[in-house]
């Protein structure tokens, strides 16, 4: 195996593995950052944004194209400045919300313990993502070694709450379907290996946490209504935990570069037969 393709597979399931993690990161810095929003607050992601509209990311645009040329050309300038503003306030406020969340507070008192609490943080919601992400691409090696390294991606899954010090009731509602990700996620991958592999993990991830965060919360009912509180599934706050959490996994499978690549073709060997 090439240096190349283990890096391109390390970074890969470090990408999937962050996305899942960035949203319990951009909600808890939301709640902060609109629980003391001010004028000042918004007059500043205004200027900011501005700044980013109109000057940094059409020069970003053009630097990657290597052309003066605009990419959208055909947008009128109120438009495309609109457009812009928007997207530009959006990520200064997202900037924010991930900066109080790992700060902590606005004043940030012992930045320290907060960005190490962070970290933490986000080892905890990374460490299965990126396991089974590996997992996923050594399946098609030979099958003695694509399962070995699926049991130590569905050992990490139980053993990163035993380490995190979660309930067993939370460590039970994380590795559980995490493992049927897993092993969905294996048998998809096995079938088939073309740039719409890791698109069809992502549908797998998104219908097997949506069928258990279903299921789950039927039975959570269930037993609320029957006023059964000695056992229960999940909490409420859980429950929008685990939904962010596989949200972000699927993004991160969505957005990630393709790893496989799509094929190349001779678009222009048509063109070159008809001209014999």
């Amino acid at each position: 195996m090439s240096l190349s393709r283990v890096s391109n597979g390390f970074f890969f399931a470090l990408w999937v593995a962050v996305c899942s993690a960035a949203p319990e990161f951009i909600w808890q810095g939301m709640l902060s950052v609109f629980g003391h929003f001010t004028l000042r607050d918004a007059a500043a992601a205004l200027l900011i944004g501005l700044i980013l509209a109109f000057f940094v990311e059409p020069l970003i645009e053009r630097l990657r194209a290597l052309s003066l040329t605009p990419a959208h050309a055909s947008k009128s300038p109120a438009f495309a400045a609109c457009t812009a503003i928007g997207f530009a306030v959006a990520a200064v406020c997202v900037h924010e919300a991930i900066t109080v969340s790992i700060a902590a507070n606005h004043t940030n008192e012992q930045a320290a313990v907060n960005l190490t609490n962070a970290l933490s943080q986000a080892l905890e919601w990374a460490a299965t993502p990126f396991a089974i992400t590996v997992a996923w691409l050594s399946a098609r090696a030979r099958p003695w070694i694509a399962w070995s390294v699926a049991l130590v991606a569905a050992f990490v899954a139980v053993v990163s709450g035993i380490v995190f010090e979660w309930g067993m009731l939370v460590i039970v509602t994380s590795a559980l379907p995490g493992i049927l990700i897993l092993v969905a996620g294996m048998f998809a991958v096995r079938g088939s290996w073309d740039h719409h592999t890791f698109r069809r993990c992502a549908r797998v991830t998104a219908v097997t946490a949506l069928a258990w965060l279903v299921v789950t919360g039927v039975l959570q009912a269930g037993l609320s209504l029957a006023h059964v509180q000695r056992f229960e599934i999940y909490d409420l706050s859980e429950y929008w935990i685990d939904f962010r959490f596989y949200l972000g996994w699927v993004v991160g499978l969505v957005v990630a570069p393709d790893f496989v690549g799509a094929p190349r073709t001779r678009a222009s060997s048509d063109a070159w037969r008809g001209r014999r």
